[in-house]
């Protein structure tokens, strides 16, 4: 049985409201954080980039976990083909536990919200919000 959470995150400045499925893919790949959410990464500034390297985001590849994501939208009223694509957080460590999975979905929202509004990079945005105290990560 596979364990998830679908939970959202609302930034601190209100920009963003981002919904997410926590997924748990088992003991060698950890939790993944599916980003359910369409960010319009381009509101304040037209040239800002939404290449997944930059956004630190990535596209589900596996069609089984894709079919079963897209399912899940479906069961909550959504349109969504089995052939859309699905985004996840992109993180470099083994996620271990949902609380952690928590606490990085809050961290990359909270730079995506600075980046949208700023620019950026996510490496230069990080230092500055764990100064302010609004993220741990």
């Amino acid at each position: 049985m596979m364990l998830f959470e679908n939970n959202y995150y609302r930034t601190s400045d209100y920009l963003l409201d981002i919904e997410f499925l926590f997924v748990d893919l088992g003991t060698l790949t950890g939790w993944r954080i599916y980003i359910l959410s369409d960010i319009d990464y381009k509101q304040f500034s037209a040239s800002r980039s939404d290449s997944i390297t930059t956004i630190h985001r990535l596209t589900e590849s596996n069609s089984d976990m894709l079919r079963k994501i897209n399912a899940f939208q479906r069961n909550k009223g959504r349109a969504a083909s089995d052939s859309a694509p699905v985004h996840y957080i992109c993180w470099k460590y083994k996620i271990d536990s949902l609380e952690r999975a928590r606490e990085i979905a809050k961290t990359w929202s909270e730079i995506t919200a600075y980046y949208i509004r700023n620019g950026g990079s996510f490496k230069s945005i990080q230092p500055k919000l764990k100064r302010k105290g609004i993220i741990r990560l």
